[in-house]
């Protein structure tokens, strides 16, 4: 697999920034409840009054004895719900090890995504894990982590279309769907401002608009791309490139912005997790029970 080297790059910078492990096992809880919480009346991030950084120190988590994370757990293999109803995936893992590392319960909240990075800024919550790439968006109004994960964007079509929309120009007059407030959206109103936006909740919305003759194409990350495809019969990625940034291409934690304190320590744990391989161990396994779960 690649994703060791995606992640040299990111490793070496983070070992820099790495800070001494606390804390021992103890107990996680997890909520599936799928409507938004605390500042539920802000529509944006931009809307949001911001929370005070230092009740979300590493130190002022563990005197709660509580870390709140939120995610938005529909986006296999990084969050979704298994057989069990249980949430599970990367991003879950990864709130596990750092509740974990802190000797803190875990409060994973499954909310709206449009307020999983707004949670965490008015101070409902410490961190967002949900796929979330680090644009310069969102870093206006949260503090993000290096990536731990990276991958590209691609245009995933039915496999009988892949010549009909094989350039850029073919896709002018389509109809392509993606996750609203998701990079995606974003890149697709940059690089095929002359298509038709369907902007969905969820991407299992958007496979399913595929398949249904909905949308033309859907605009994913490259690696929910190919295990799509893995369950899903029918489907291809496109021969239409989707540029990226880099620096923005992957995802990354988002912490309450100017909280220092907490984004260099999850920094340091994130690139121990890398080095030691358990990014991709947890990665590898999300798949598998993605696919068990029938959801990928």
């Amino acid at each position: 697999m690649k994703l060791k080297k995606m992640m040299t790059a990111a490793v070496a910078a983070l070992l820099a920034l790495s800070m001494a492990a606390c804390g021992g096992a103890n107990s996680s809880s997890t909520s599936t409840d799928t409507s938004s919480t605390g500042s539920s009346s802000a529509e944006s991030s931009s809307t949001v009054v911001a929370g005070n950084p230092d009740e979300h120190t590493v130190e002022a988590i563990k005197e709660k004895g509580k870390l709140v994370v939120t995610t938005e757990a529909t986006y296999p293999p990084f969050e979704f719900q298994n057989k069990n109803g249980e949430l599970v995936g990367l991003d879950v893992s990864v709130a596990k090890a750092l509740a974990e590392d802190l000797g803190v319960e875990l409060d994973l909240q499954n909310i709206d995504f449009k307020m999983v990075v707004a949670e965490v800024q008015a101070g409902n919550a410490d961190i967002a894990l949900a796929g979330l790439s680090p644009t310069k968006d969102r870093k206006e109004n949260v503090d993000m982590s290096e990536l731990y994960y990276g991958g590209g964007q691609v245009m995933m079509v039915l496999e009988e279309n892949v010549d009909k929309f094989a350039t850029k120009e073919s896709l002018a007059s389509a109809t392509i769907a993606t996750q609203k407030g998701a990079i995606q959206e974003t890149l697709m109103s940059e690089q095929f401002p002359d298509s038709t936006p369907l902007l969905l909740p969820k991407f299992p919305q958007c496979i399913q608009e595929l398949k249904t003759g909905g949308c033309d194409a859907v605009m994913i990350d490259e690696e929910s791309a190919k295990n799509y495809m893995k369950t899903t019969p029918g489907l291809a990625i496109g021969k239409v490139p989707v540029e990226t940034n880099p620096e923005e291409n992957g995802n990354a934690a988002a912490v309450m912005k100017g909280n220092k304190d907490l984004l260099d320590w999850v920094n340091g744990k994130l690139a121990e997790y890398a080095e030691s391989g358990k990014i991709e161990e947890w990665y590898n396994a999300a798949v598998e029970e993605a696919e068990a779960a029938g959801v990928m």
